[in-house]
C-alpha cells in the first residue's frame, strides 16, 4: 500500500487525486529503478509503461503502384514510449496507441503509389527500403501535430502479394520485362565483344605489318653484307674456301675436345697438309 518497485525496463507515472505531472514520473531515463514510496489508493495511483521497443504487425492491405498494378502488402512498425506523461495524457493505453498507429500506417502506405511494381519486388531490395522509409516519414509527419509521447523506430514491409486473379498476368509481364532486359544485356555484350575483336584485329594487322617491314629491312641488310663478301670472295675463290675451312677448324677445336675423325674429311684434311710441311708444324699445333 505504501511502496512500489520500478524495474529497469519500465517507467512509472504516479498520479495524485487523478492529476499527473512531471514530478510523478519514476525511471524516465532508465537510471532510477528500485523501491519508491507512495500514498495508498485513492490518493495516489500507479500507471506502468514498458520502455522497450514494441512491434505492431498490421494485416494485409491492398495498394496500387505507380504503374497501375494492384498489390497486397503486410507491414509492421516498431515503436516505443519515450514520454510517459504525454502518452498518458494523449492515449493512456498501449491498445489505443496501436489503433492509432495502425490507422496511420494504412494511410501512409499510399506512398507505395510512387513506386513501380518491379521496384518493389527487385532482388537488391534498394527500392523497397526507400518505400519503407517514405511510409515511415509519412507516419512521423502525420503524428507531428500533437505530443503523443511515442517515437517510431522503423517501418518494414514483410510481405508483398498479388490478388489471385491478376497474379498470372503480373508474372507474364515480369517475364517479358526480364526478357527485354536480358536481350538488351546480350546486345550490349555482343556490341562490346565486336568492338574488342575489331580492335584486336587492327592491332594484330599493325604489328604484323611492322614485323614484315622490319624483317624485310633485316633481309636487305643481310643481302647487302653478303653481297660485299661474295664480291670479295669472287676475286680468289680458292683462298676464300681456305679461309672458311680455317674458321671451321678454329671453332670446332678451340675447347680442347678430342675428336676421332677421318683426316680426309673437309676441312680436317688441312691438318694432313700442315703435318706434311715441317716448317708449319708449329702453326698446326
Amino acid at each position: 500500500m505504501f511502496s512500489f518497485v520500478v524495474p529497469f525496463n519500465e517507467t512509472v507515472l504516479v498520479t495524485t487525486f487523478g492529476r499527473a505531472d512531471q514530478a510523478g514520473i519514476r525511471n524516465a531515463e532508465g537510471d532510477e529503478s528500485g523501491l519508491f514510496w507512495r500514498w495508498p489508493w485513492p490518493i495516489q495511483k500507479l500507471y506502468r509503461f514498458d520502455r522497450r521497443i514494441r512491434v505492431l504487425s498490421e494485416s494485409l492491405e491492398q495498394q496500387e503502384t505507380s504503374d497501375r498494378q494492384v498489390i497486397v502488402i503486410q507491414g509492421y512498425v516498431s515503436w516505443k514510449i519515450v514520454n510517459c506523461l504525454d502518452f498518458f495524457r494523449s492515449m493512456k493505453t498501449v491498445e489505443e496507441a496501436e489503433r492509432l498507429l495502425g490507422d496511420r500506417m494504412r494511410t501512409a502506405s499510399s506512398e507505395l503509389g510512387n513506386f513501380r511494381l518491379d521496384q518493389l519486388i527487385s532482388i537488391d531490395g534498394a527500392h523497397i527500403e526507400e518505400a519503407e522509409e517514405a511510409i515511415l516519414e509519412r507516419m512521423r509527419s502525420d503524428l507531428a501535430g500533437r505530443r503523443w509521447g511515442i517515437a517510431l523506430e522503423r517501418m518494414g514491409i514483410s510481405r508483398v502479394l498479388f490478388p489471385e486473379k491478376i497474379t498470372e498476368a503480373v508474372f507474364q509481364r515480369m517475364r517479358q520485362t526480364r526478357q527485354r532486359m536480358a536481350q538488351k544485356a546480350r546486345s550490349e555484350g555482343e556490341a562490346i565483344a565486336k568492338g574488342i575483336m575489331a580492335k584486336a584485329a587492327s592491332d594484330s594487322d599493325r604489328i604484323m605489318a611492322f614485323a614484315r617491314r622490319r624483317a624485310q629491312e633485316i633481309r636487305s641488310e643481310g643481302d647487302a653484307v653478303a653481297a660485299g663478301y661474295a664480291e670479295a670472295f669472287a676475286l680468289n675463290q680458292d683462298f676464300a674456301l681456305y679461309l672458311r675451312q680455317l674458321e671451321t677448324l678454329e671453332n670446332t677445336l678451340k675447347h680442347n675436345t678430342t675428336f676421332i675423325l677421318d683426316s680426309g674429311m673437309t676441312p680436317y684434311s688441312l691438318l694432313d697438309e700442315m703435318l706434311s710441311h715441317p716448317s708449319k708444324e708449329g702453326e698446326a699445333k
